[in-house]
């Protein structure tokens, strides 16, 4: 049941992630870097912190190092490559492998360790937090075409 639950969220952020993707690119740079009072003073930057945190657990779950940021590039498509990889990762997880512990450091080298599952837990929320936040930056600029990302539109889409 775990894996089916994970396996699921790892397709529903790449899913979450590439309409807000695909909404944003049609905005222009000053639209992208306005300044919105939020954790990321714009849509850009949460765009891309969203990509440099996914690549940051992933790094984590393959005992690689993690390069923060992920890369210098700013185009926010950036970001559906990375959730690709991760997503990619996760479905080749089975309930095994997701109950393993994995040794890593955090961004200020500070060793941690957790269950597979629970990283990959907090990955998928982190990211949707920060959808929310894009989604509260979107209205505060007035765009309209704000895409709905809640689970449930996902999964209905899935049956549809």
């Amino acid at each position: 049941m775990m894996t089916t639950l994970l396996h699921e969220y790892a397709r529903y952020n790449l899913w979450a992630n590439t309409r807000f993707v695909e909404r944003l690119c049609i905005e222009p740079d000053h639209v992208l870097d306005a300044e919105v009072p939020s954790s990321f003073p714009t849509l850009r930057k949460t765009l891309l912190h969203i990509r440099d945190a996914e690549n940051a657990w992933s790094c984590r779950l393959q005992g690689a190092p993690v390069p923060w940021p992920a890369n210098d590039r700013s185009d926010i498509a950036d970001l559906i490559p990375y959730s690709k990889v991760l997503c990619d990762l996760v479905l080749g997880y089975d309930e095994g492998l997701l109950l393993e512990t994995r040794e890593f450091k955090t961004l200020k080298d500070d060793p941690q360790k957790s269950a597979v599952w629970r990283m990959l837990h907090h990955c998928f929320n982190h990211s949707t937090q920060h959808r929310g936040q894009l989604i509260t930056m979107m209205r505060a600029l007035r765009l309209e075409g704000i895409p709905g990302n809640d689970l449930v539109l996902y999964q209905r889409s899935l049956s549809a």
